[in-house]
């Protein structure tokens, strides 16, 4: 490598050449410290409407005799406030505090800040300047704008968190901290003097000294060639700064790059140890990262879809693309596979079974993932996390809608969850439904819907615990709003900072937020991930036959008429559905082809003009049928014939229960429900 001279910039007149051949071989090498890290269990922001800036508080004692430089802070936000953040940091002078200075402006100084587009969750800002503390306590302020930061009620935990964090080099005196909305011009201002003691979900990034040698790449992780962007977050606080950068990217001892943020691209496959060493008017000073870089390592993935009854396709997401694959897809520990895409043909329908991907490509060692699936098409939000209501709640419901675009509806027929129970636990699932979308409606009960309960064995905290339910739950076209509500312990869900889309042809699912118990009355927070996965066949694909729930109804004397079907429309068997809370005993049953058109216009119908304020009809009354029960039940028995000419039809139905108390049309509207015909 051609080497220049640096004696225009060094008094001395030392060569480049000279001090950067000799850094590798005589600097002291700067290692990183461990972060000082808080808590990340989150669940408290000011607000999540229109959030204000907000201001955290709180002290640190440098207890490092050498003092330490900060270099970045990570941070717990949500994306209520936007995705682009900003971070200011604020320190009192050496022996000041936090305590009784919110709002004095005077004894605080900006040391840094930066900006960055965020997803929310556990976000890293990389100070732009890093600033250096002496030994000593001082008061720290984070100021926060365009990023939301949640933080932790220390009481609300179980134990309680303690009131101090500490390393060989720092402690972190939250006994004190404060969380406060502030405005955009002043970190201190405002009337509001906050929340306290409220712990900061954060963590610290620090080098020991006035000098820190630190940086990042970006990736670090894909296939060969493979081009990386490196970032120097180096800094020296002696006398004329950093004068020269040296970069080796593979850990043969030479200069690569004397740039400070150098691009370089691997181009075979391997593990890299890449360091950086600065020059400063005091010498050399090194940080190295040890298999930093890594080439054509692969993170092994897998989706599912059922393509037939009982049959499955794999599809292989793993990244990046390996070049061999071996499956064990039915758990017995043999390959099945060597395909990319396999398919399997299995013998229950919905039953759960372990199936094991081992991939690799190139030089790497073979990865290898291994998880549960149902035998049915699935859908998946996010297993990483795991966050609780408490250690001691008695239960949860993660709330997240549904939207279906499979024209024949989908039917449910199992789940998997995440609870805090443990493992063997008695665990009962409750499942909720509402037409529409549960936004805005968690603390109102009355278009809800329980559609299912299942009593299961928990599989233990942090893993996979799977409902079947012994009646498929069918999901018309359309949004659905869905509670997963568990009885016995928290369910675990993520904060990812915002609700999360998944996604594929026949459902979409956004999550979400998660209720503690009492269910609609219980703590709301907000936005939490629901865990778990949606198992589901089709009547295009499996002819799965479905009836549920896809409109509310209104009060009569009764409450709210029902509309359950106690048997499935299936070929060759009775449908059989019952409309309840007849005051009457009487009922006018409406068999349609149609919930979007009517022979009255435009459906929903509101009946308010008609007498029947608070009543909706839903269904076409292409068929119309006067049914007499006792016991305030009517049934309605539909006999479906025989053979394939009929799987795939649909159906929608809603009861016109007769009960002259109630208004002036003299009744009041069941529940409507959809539903398509199977085997």
């Amino acid at each position: 490598m051609t080497r220049t001279i640096l004696g225009a910039l060094l008094p001395w007149a030392v060569s480049t050449a000279t001090l950067l051949s000799s850094a590798f071989a005589q600097s002291p090498v700067v290692t990183g410290v461990q972060p000082n890290t808080t808590n990340f269990i989150g669940g408290l922001v000011v607000t999540n409407t229109n959030p204000p800036p907000v201001t955290q508080l709180f002290d640190i004692d440098v207890l490092d005799p050498a003092g330490l430089t900060v270099t970045r802070i990570e941070c717990n936000v949500n994306l209520s406030a936007g995705n682009v953040g900003t971070l200011g940091v604020y320190v009192t002078g050496l022996g000041g505090t936090h305590v009784g200075s919110q709002n004095n402006a005077s004894v605080w100084t900006q040391v840094s800040t930066d900006t960055i587009n965020h997803t929310g969750g556990r976000v890293s800002f990389v100070l732009s300047t890093p600033f250096f503390l002496a030994q000593g306590q001082y008061g720290m302020a984070l100021h926060y704008q365009g990023a939301n930061p949640v933080y932790t009620n220390p009481g609300n935990q179980t134990p309680p968190l303690l009131p101090t964090y500490s390393t060989n080099e720092i402690t972190v005196d939250m006994s004190a901290a404060r969380v406060r909305a502030s405005t955009a011009q002043d970190p201190f201002g405002g009337t509001s003097n906050g929340f306290s003691p409220r712990h900061p979900n954060l963590a610290i990034h620090y080098m020991s000294g006035a000098v820190a040698v630190d940086f990042e790449g970006t990736p670090t992780r894909g296939a060969s060639p493979l081009p990386v962007q490196f970032t120097s977050f180096a800094v020296s606080g002696n006398q004329g700064g950093i004068l020269a950068y040296a970069w080796d990217f593979d850990n043969d001892g030479s200069v690569d790059s004397t740039a400070q943020n150098p691009m370089h691209t691997y181009t075979q496959c391997g593990n890299y140890t890449v360091s950086l060493t600065i020059v400063d008017s005091m010498g050399t000073y090194s940080a190295t990262k040890t298999d930093y870089v890594q080439t054509d390592v692969v993170e092994p993935d897998f989706t599912t879809q059922l393509i037939a009854p009982n049959t499955l396709q794999f599809t292989d997401t793993s990244s990046p693309t390996p070049t061999s694959w071996d499956w064990d897809l039915d758990g017995d520990g043999t390959t099945d596979s060597t395909l990319q895409n396999p398919t399997f043909a299995y013998s229950n329908a919905c039953d759960e079974v372990a199936v094991t991907l081992t991939a690799s490509l190139a030089c790497q060692p073979a990865a290898t993932l291994t998880r549960t699936v149902a035998i049915a098409s699935a859908l998946e939000t996010t297993f990483q996390g795991g966050l609780i209501i408490s250690a001691t709640a008695t239960g949860g419901t993660n709330f997240f809608d549904a939207d279906v675009a499979n024209p024949d509806g989908i039917s449910i027929c199992g789940m998997h969850i995440r609870s805090n129970a443990a493992m063997g636990a008695p665990l009962t699932v409750n499942i909720w439904q509402k037409p529409g979308s549960y936004v805005g409606a968690e603390t109102t009960p009355g278009p809800w819907r329980q559609v299912a309960t299942e009593q299961v064995s928990a599989g233990g905290p942090g893993t996979r615990t799977f409902v079947t339910f012994s009646t498929p739950i069918y999901l018309a076209p359309g949004m659905h709003g869905i509670g997963v509500q568990q009885v016995g312990s928290s369910p675990s869900y993520t904060n990812l900072g915002g609700v999360q889309t998944y996604t594929n042809s026949d459902l979409t699912i956004t999550a979400g937020s998660t209720m503690g118990e009492p269910l609609f009355s219980g703590t709301l927070f907000n936005p939490r991930i629901w865990n778990g996965a949606v198992y589901y066949s089709t009547n295009s694909v499996a002819s799965a036959a479905g009836y549920g729930y896809i409109g509310e109804g209104c009060a009569g004397a009764l409450g709210v008429p029902g509309n359950v079907a106690t048997s499935q429309p299936t070929t060759g068997g009775t449908l059989t559905v019952e409309i309840d809370n007849l005051p009457n005993n009487a009922v006018l049953f409406f068999l349609g082809l149609s919930r979007t058109n009517s022979v009255f216009g435009a459906l929903p119908l509101d009946l308010t003009p008609f007498g029947a304020p608070g009543c909706t009809g839903h269904v076409s009354p292409d068929s119309t049928l006067f049914l007499l029960g006792t016991n305030n039940t009517a049934a309605f028995n539909l006999s479906i014939p025989a053979g394939p000419a009929f799987i795939g039809t649909k159906f929608f139905s809603q009861g016109f229960a007769l009960d002259g108390a109630a208004n002036q049309l003299g009744g009041v509207m069941s529940d409507a429900a959809g539903f398509v015909i199977g085997i």
